[in-house]
């Protein structure tokens, strides 16, 4: 899953308060007998077993996005399609749609940060790393700006959720100052939606703002929001380039982005002549801080060596059966990249990525066989193997906004990141299901494959907005992530347990490798559920939709009134 945010790592925290109570969910004896005894071809746990190996390889050297090793894995998974009788639907009648990217990385010595305030006689220069840091600029070659600070609360604004801290501020030409976070009483994935980092800087930038500083709120801090915010600053950025040559998402006016500790931006008030207390009381008390101007000005600075690389999506297509519903697509998700090599490790410096994502790849792989068999679904399928998960979904995010078929074309996307499939299980959870007509899909799948839907386990993760398929979500397109349940076949284990395990251990380490006991019978069923899920959806009548009054679908509603 991407590095924007620390949820996985956050994981294994919610895994810790809920691993106890996995077996008290666990099906009976008989259940536990029958679902570990499910007859299990063995040639498609050969099939997943050697896809795993190959793109968990020494060879491919964790499969860094734009790296050599990405591309012979991208080659690898395009000769599989092209075994099961998938059509190319890449750029220019190949399998590969190139991703061009911008990858910045910050000159450290260059960031300086300045406080011109009425309290020190003298401008107070802040320590870079230790009280504040700077992020690489997007695509640009340098950021230099100094301007007065407006503080704009939690820099949230949304419709549906009555929030607008910018209501009555005037931000043009100004430095915004955002604390990180949201209000505790916003729903969880809605509420982790509007407080993402890119969110809050678009706002920003859409008003006029020069530059936006990050402050934690004291529960922030705790969790190490600057820390993480730290890591990003310190390893090259990559966005994806559009056709005018500027990094997608970026702003040409907003010159630097920029965080700061909590004692600093104690100091930021109190140069201010304000004090941060009454702010923090009032978050203490669950209330949404109003924003106001400081009588502050701050300079922020940084250069940045920018570098154009390019690594490809592979796209490829089944073509439907039926003459009119054959125009629409079902989209199945896999991202092909991990991490790539770690500079720190003593001996074995090779994150490998076998569950993450080797796994998820070979599922989709075993996917496309399995709908190249036989009678062709109704509607079309579409495999795409994404690049750039790791670096803020930047591949599934290309593909959604320069798809090879019409935007509105597709109807749903079914995406394949990091099973856990350690251990046989015998339920599933189904990310997102809950707010579109995708939910009633999936239970038809489940049952299908006698498994049981669990509900999410770690609602306040917010997981449903955190990998490839928001992307699409963010096109309007009704998307799910299955994931194993933590209720194990076999009475004696505890998913949840083995699953903590992993992300304590394993999770974007180099031992993410093929010595770790993947059970591929539990490959194999997962492979089942998939598959028997994108087949109820592209043979079924209608499409899928997003539930009146959703959140997600009303955000980003999709019209689709000239498809049946």
């Amino acid at each position: 899953m991407n590095v924007e945010t620390t949820l996985k790592a956050l994981f294994v925290g919610g895994l810790m308060l809920i691993s106890a109570c996995t077996s008290a969910a666990r099906p009976s004896a008989d259940a536990a007998v029958q679902s570990a005894s499910r007859p299990t071809e063995g040639r498609v746990k050969s099939r997943l077993r050697a896809d795993v190996e190959f793109l968990a390889s020494d060879l491919l050297e964790g499969r860094e996005t734009g790296s050599r090793g990405h591309a012979i894995a991208a080659h690898y998974v395009a000769s599989r399609l092209a075994q099961y009788g998938v059509t190319p639907m890449g750029d220019n009648h190949t399998w590969y749609q190139a991703v061009p990217m911008l990858k910045s990385t910050l000159d450290p010595v260059s960031a300086h940060m300045t406080l011109h305030g009425r309290v020190s006689t003298d401008p107070l220069k802040l320590e870079y790393s230790k009280e504040f840091i700077v992020l690489p600029g997007a695509g640009a070659a340098s950021g230099r700006v100094r301007a007065q600070v407006t503080f704009a609360g939690y820099g949230i604004v949304s419709k549906a959720l009555k929030h607008n801290d910018y209501a009555g501020l005037d931000v043009a030409g100004k430095i915004v100052l955002i604390l990180a976070g949201r209000p505790a009483s916003y729903p969880s994935e809605a509420g982790a939606f509007v407080a993402k980092p890119d969110e809050k800087i678009r706002h920003a930038a859409e008003r006029g703002a020069v530059g936006v500083i990050f402050m934690g709120p004291p529960t922030g801090e705790r969790q190490g929001f600057y820390r993480h915010m730290a890591e990003f600053a310190s390893a090259p950025r990559l966005q994806w380039q559009q056709k005018n040559g500027i990094a997608f998402g970026s702003s040409p006016g907003l010159h630097v982005v920029a965080a700061v500790t909590a004692e600093a931006a104690k100091t930021l008030f109190t140069e201010a002549g304000l004090s941060l207390n009454g702010l923090y009381a009032d978050l203490k008390q669950g209330k949404s801080p109003v924003g106001f101007d400081l009588n502050l000005e701050v300079s922020l600075a940084h250069s940045t060596g920018v570098e154009r690389i390019s690594s490809p999506n592979v796209v490829g297509v089944i073509e439907g059966s039926d003459p009119v519903l054959k125009h629409q697509y079902v989209v199945y998700s896999a991202h092909l990249d991990h991490i790539g090599m770690s500079a720190n490790s003593a001996e074995d410096h090779i994150n490998n990525g076998a569950v993450d994502n080797a796994t998820g790849v070979a599922i989709m792989l075993e996917t496309a066989r399995r709908f190249s068999l036989g009678e062709k679904p109704k509607r079309s399928v579409l495999f795409v193997a994404v690049t750039g998960e790791e670096k803020n979904l930047l591949g599934s995010d290309y593909f959604a906004r320069n798809p090879r078929v019409p935007s509105n074309a597709i109807v749903a996307n079914i995406n394949l990141d990091m099973p856990i499939l350690l251990y046989q299980f015998a339920d599933i959870i189904a990310f997102g299901a809950q707010h579109s007509s995708m939910g009633d899909f999936v239970k038809v799948a489940a049952e299908k494959t006698g498994l049981k839907i669990s509900p999410d386990p770690v609602p306040e993760l917010a997981l449903f907005v955190q990998t490839d398929h928001f992307s699409f979500v963010k096109q309007g397109i009704p998307s799910v992530y299955l994931m194993p349940g933590f209720t194990a076949a076999d009475p004696a284990l505890n998913g949840g347990q083995i699953a903590q395990s992993f992300y304590r251990t394993h999770y974007h380490r180099p031992s993410d490798d093929t010595s770790l006991p993947i059970d591929y019978d539990a490959a194999a069923m997962f492979s089942e559920v998939n598959f028997a899920l994108g087949k109820e959806i592209a043979d079924a009548a209608a499409r899928p939709k997003w539930y009146p009054g959703d959140f997600f679908g009303e955000e980003f509603r999709l019209e689709v009134t000239e498809l049946p």
